[in-house]
């Protein structure tokens, strides 16, 4: 089951985590054998995607109303 995370600034400190933590993976690992590069960008991609996710699901507006 996934969990939710209801308090944007939760879900907006982990997404700026994983955009971090995507950043220093890129700048700081350089494998050698391509089948380690391929696995770096994968990890590199969803770290960027998870990232991404939760500051936009944070920036989302919970309290929304009809206007009619």
């Amino acid at each position: 089951m996934i969990p939710r995370i209801k308090d944007r600034n939760t879900m907006r400190t982990i997404g700026l985590w994983c955009l971090l933590l995507g950043n220093g993976l890129h700048l700081l690992i350089h494998p050698a054998a391509p089948v380690a590069q391929n696995l770096v960008d994968g990890v590199f991609g969803v770290l960027f995607g998870v990232s991404i996710g939760c500051v936009l699901l944070s920036l989302r507006r919970t309290d929304r109303q009809c206007s009619g």
